[in-house]
């Protein structure tokens, strides 16, 4: 049976992201008959990350629910983007560490999100690499397409930078 914290959470999930003042009312009623609600902290972190960009509260959301339970997914994968955004790299390095080790989890996305600090950090070449990896573990077209865009976006920052370079690089040797 469910609880009613349970039921204000299913019709916050049922409104977002098109109906985002009666999910949040909803949410707001779930997380007061249990404020430690898995699912009405994730989404709330969600919604404030997605639609509200309040990044600290997000992150608040997203460890309450992760301090109840370690190992659901949708909210280690969500908080990993969000470390991402923050640039707090080695904190999200350590969680997919720890993800991959939960059972069920989509190392295609996981891959991709070690692609995107490597990305961030301006390493195209190591972004690239865990790009094609990801692809080796992408078990939909959906995903597939998407790790193909982000290849070929990753290989057009690759040549323009390069070029870039090598632009400056002929610049200084023309001044001197």
């Amino acid at each position: 049976m469910s609880t009613l914290a349970d039921q204000y959470y299913i019709k916050a999930l049922d409104q977002y992201p098109f109906n985002l003042e009666e999910a949040i009312e909803n949410l707001n009623y779930a997380l007061s008959h249990n404020n430690e609600h898995i699912g009405a902290n994730y989404l709330m972190g969600k919604l404030h990350r997605e639609q509200l960009n309040n990044l600290p509260k997000a992150e608040q959301y997203y460890l309450t629910a992760l301090a109840s339970n370690p190992d659901d997914l949708n909210v280690c994968m969500d908080y990993i983007l969000l470390l991402i955004i923050l640039k707090e790299y080695d904190k999200a390095k350590k969680l997919i560490i720890y993800t991959n080790k939960i059972k069920g989890v989509d190392l295609a996305r996981t891959y991709a999100f070690q692609a995107l600090i490597q990305e961030y950090q301006h390493d195209y070449e190591k972004a690239l690499l865990l790009y094609k990896e990801a692809r080796l573990e992408a078990y939909n077209e959906e995903f597939m397409n998407y790790l193909n865009s982000e290849i070929k976006r990753v290989k057009m920052k690759r040549k323009y930078v390069k070029k870039t370079n090598e632009e400056e690089n002929e610049s200084q040797k023309t001044s001197s």
